[in-house]
């Protein structure tokens, strides 16, 4: 598909939303008091996964569903002013942050582009499961978080559609 033919179906679909849409007047915090922290992979649909609708969950994505200090502080302005009071940290299996080390990372930008990538730091993944619990552990002892803000972490599985608990 080309960029022109892209756009043309982008455009094409909005108007067959924007023509059904019953969003009107829906609150822009969230219905069910949840936040998720997720990967950007385009395999990971929040709503999907748990069954929900628009309004209900705040949904905050990044390379890998890292918790870093940006998000850290938008999770904190959520706790307070977007009713987010279940935050749920929830990276995948088979993510891409968690699948080299940052070197070959580099190394292999620089070989697809000829360009220097010996500057370029993305948070890559060593340990997942590591990762993900001292992610949580980080946003359950963060002293701006609103009281009493329930704090979890999770894997969704790509496989199966499943997500797996951490305790």
């Amino acid at each position: 598909m080309s960029k022109s033919e892209l756009i043309e179906h982008l455009i094409s679909n909005n108007q067959n939303f924007s023509s059904e849409f019953s969003g009107q007047g829906v609150a822009g915090v969230a219905a069910k008091k949840l936040l998720i922290l997720t990967c950007m992979d385009s395999r990971v649909i929040p709503h999907e996964i748990f069954g929900l609708e628009l309004g209900d969950v705040k949904v905050v994505r990044n390379a890998g569903g890292q918790l870093n200090p940006e998000v850290e502080n938008d999770i904190v302005l959520a706790s307070h002013l977007l009713n987010c009071h279940t935050i749920i940290i929830m990276p995948h299996t088979k993510c891409a942050m968690a699948s080299m080390p940052l070197a070959d990372v580099q190394k292999n930008l620089a070989n697809l582009t000829s360009k220097d990538f010996s500057n370029f730091t993305p948070r890559m993944i060593e340990d997942a499961d590591s990762k993900l619990r001292a992610d949580v552990e980080s946003l359950q002892n963060n002293t701006l978080i609103r009281d009493g803000v329930n704090v979890l972490g999770a894997i969704y599985d790509v496989d199966t559609g499943l997500v797996n608990w951490i305790s």
